[in-house]
């Protein structure tokens, strides 16, 4: 019945048309009591040759720790369990997932459950690698090297014989200085969420019909947007570094947030028998408009003959 009402309501309301999201994101699905998130990130730059890595890495016991260290600094209850992490690094991109389940943030009363999404704005600090690779410190690890060799051959720019004549660092397409530029890329990680919202009734909410399904989804600026253009003499070079990402959290049925807790219905609760009877009720009504509409058409279509 549940399933029906919902098909019947979402007959009456008009498709959500859903913005395309990032190769980047952040997912968290619910399903019962539990919680499971899947990072997909990409970062693609030319200013260093990174590592070329392959590989997956499951149940890493430093990996683990840092990343229910990153969980519990943002709520003490949360912790990470069935990690996996997957791992291409091409030289010039790096591709990085990861899968692990969230555990100590899900609570169900009754026939609802009740997930707290206080953990989500988390950030791994510590330095995690596969096969000797720093996935998540990439900034202080392989690209501050490079920024500041330039950052000091900035100092020459001019001299008499100096290979370099230009050199200019924009973040997000504003110019800014060499020790900035030093500091913006050194400061990055990978594995940084803290700059989502965890309030996520102020997330865009979509229900889709065709899977019952209630989604969120956050859309952020890129995080590392750094451009650093190179002249010397007639040739100028641009070495670019870019990062970004969404978030979305998906539970099944209909849900709802309020603040930084998500809440659906795991049974045949009331609300739901509620949003049955007012879409009968609208189906109803919608029914007895159609008939007074012929019936008053084929009055008027007598008279016209007569």
């Amino acid at each position: 019945m549940r399933r029906i009402a919902i098909l019947i309501l979402a007959t009456f309301l008009l498709s959500s048309i859903l913005t395309p999201i990032s190769a980047s994101r952040l997912t968290v699905a619910v399903q019962g009591q539990q919680v499971q998130a899947n990072l997909a990130l990409s970062l693609v730059q030319n200013v260093t040759a990174l590592p070329k890595v392959q590989t997956t890495v499951d149940a890493d016991a430093n990996a683990s720790a840092a990343f229910t260290q990153a969980l519990r600094n943002a709520d003490p209850a949360a912790s990470a369990s069935n990690l996996t992490i997957g791992l291409l690094s091409t030289g010039k991109e790096l591709n990085l997932t990861c899968t692990f389940n969230v555990s100590g943030v899900s609570q169900l009363n009754g026939n609802i459950l009740s997930v707290n999404m206080t953990w989500l704005p988390f950030a791994v600090k510590s330095d995690v690698r596969a096969q000797n690779f720093s996935f998540n410190t990439v900034g202080s690890t392989y690209l501050r090297s490079i920024v500041t060799h330039y950052a000091n051959a900035s100092r020459f720019v001019g001299l008499p014989n100096a290979t370099i004549t230009g050199v200019t660092f924009f973040v997000n397409g504003t110019s800014i200085g060499p020790p900035a530029a030093q500091d913006y890329v050194g400061n990055f990680t990978t594995l940084n969420f803290s700059p989502l919202n965890p309030n996520i009734a102020q997330w865009n909410r979509t229900y889709t019909v065709n899977n019952d399904t209630t989604t969120w989804r956050y859309f952020l600026p890129r995080s590392l947007n750094f451009d650093m253009r190179i002249e010397r003499k007639n040739v100028t070079t641009d070495y670019t570094a870019t990062y970004g990402y969404n978030a979305t959290i998906s539970v099944p049925g209909v849900g709802r947030a309020e603040g930084n807790m998500v809440l659906v219905g795991v049974g045949g609760g009331q609300t739901e028998w509620a949003m049955a009877a007012i879409v009968i009720l609208a189906i109803a009504s919608t029914v007895i408009v159609q008939l007074r509409y012929r019936n008053r058409k084929k009055r008027i279509t007598k008279f016209q003959r007569k």
